[in-house]
């Protein structure tokens, strides 16, 4: 079946950047035809209502294109580190659907399930030109020499919640940005490389196959992380 879905975190029954994802999915139910008559105080009740009352959870809104519906969660795990790989084996593509958070990530969950099994945590997904697009479930940053870049959303990237929030902070500082077409070898001379998601906020990468990034307590993802804390209920 066909749907559109959100999925938030919630803290101790606190919806984390919920009008960041409330505007996601009412903006892609609008494009796609999706009836959606819930307002953002009501979506908001919906997650919370979901989540246990302690811990952090991922809630998940699927919404059907008759629009009904259902929620369900599960326990937010983020691993001490982050690995990825390249992965070859699918490719994104600009069109219509690629700019909304859809149920059609199978191909997404094969990348996954491939890369976990050479024992890294993420795949690096590439577009149909060859150029980086993002991960198999997350955004995509890296830095270097002070100036970030990230791939466009013309590589067929998801608009992420944590990747618009990133963009905010960085532009709130002043702090060079560049959407663009980045290739494998960009990644690898990185200073830094994040990732960005529900799941993760934002985290930086300790390797990407063979090459092994130098992480300290000053590094970005930790700086972003903690801004991200001081504004999520926000």
């Amino acid at each position: 079946m066909f749907e559109l879905f959100e999925t938030v975190k919630v803290e101790n029954k606190r919806a984390t950047f919920i009008e960041k994802h409330y505007n996601r999915i009412k903006g892609s139910a609008e494009t796609l035809k999706f009836p959606f008559n819930i307002s953002m105080e009501n979506f908001k009740k919906i997650i919370e209502d979901t989540a246990p009352d302690f811990g952090s959870y991922l809630v998940k809104f699927s919404l059907s294109i008759s629009g009904s519906f259902i929620t369900s969660f599960r326990k937010c795990i983020v691993p001490d580190e982050v690995s990825l790989m390249f992965f070859e084996g699918i490719k994104r593509k600009n069109d219509l659907l690629s700019k909304h958070k859809t149920s059609s990530i199978y191909e997404s969950n094969i990348a996954i399930q491939t890369v976990k099994e050479k024992g890294f945590t993420e795949a690096i997904i590439f577009d149909t030109q060859g150029f980086i697009s993002e991960t198999a479930l997350a955004n995509l940053f890296f830095v270097k020499d002070g100036v970030f870049f990230t791939p466009s959303l013309e590589t067929g990237c998801l608009p992420g919640t944590r990747r618009a929030i990133v963009l905010e902070i960085l532009k709130d500082m002043e702090i060079p940005v560049f959407e663009g077409f980045f290739a494998k070898e960009d990644l690898l001379k990185a200073d830094e490389v994040l990732i960005t998601s529900a799941r993760y906020d934002v985290i930086s990468v300790r390797k990407i196959e063979d090459k092994v990034f130098k992480l300290n307590g000053k590094s970005w993802g930790k700086r972003l992380k903690d801004i991200m804390e001081m504004i999520k209920f926000e």
